[in-house]
């Protein structure tokens, strides 16, 4: 990234390492905590903009699905070292495609069970595992084979 580049990066984009997220980013990040806090509050714990150290890098998912964790106001984590179950991708309208496969191929090789990879142009979700074709799912109930969380994308992308 050259010098002038760096110069127009927000805050925002500078400590996490990707664009800054839109109005429709925010509606769909908010849209799928909530439904995933509705329909699986009781099984996982549903964490927002966390940032992950996965080996020798830093991520900051949009979403990240736990198994159940108590909240305890005496112990706090800045940087999560244990990898989620899956990891929420928005794509942002200034973001490319291109570091993603990078991205999630580190994902995997350090114990994230599935990602879901949000393109919110043309209302899709797409399901990553590891070793497997990926699964689409457009205007349709979404099923994600690593931990069987269903949700229905008409709720999501409104």
């Amino acid at each position: 990234m050259q010098t002038t580049e760096i110069a127009s990066l927000s805050d925002y984009e500078i400590e996490r390492g990707k664009p800054m997220p839109s109005k429709n980013h925010g509606l769909l990040q908010g849209n799928l905590t909530i439904l995933l806090g509705i329909h699986y509050r009781q099984q996982y714990s549903i964490l927002t903009e966390v940032t992950l150290e996965l080996g020798e890098k830093i991520f900051t998912p949009d979403i990240c699905i736990y198994p159940k964790m108590a909240f305890n106001a005496l112990q706090d984590e800045v940087r999560l070292k244990q990898a989620p179950l899956t990891a929420i991708e928005i794509l942002s309208p200034t973001q490319g495609t291109e570091h993603f496969e990078g991205k999630f191929a580190h994902y995997f090789a350090h114990g994230i069970g599935s990602v879901w990879f949000v393109e919110p142009m043309i209302r899709t979700i797409a399901i990553f595992l590891p070793e497997q074709a990926m699964h689409v799912f457009h205007d349709t109930v979404l099923k994600d084979p690593y931990t069987q969380i269903e949700i229905d994308l008409r709720e999501v992308f409104v």
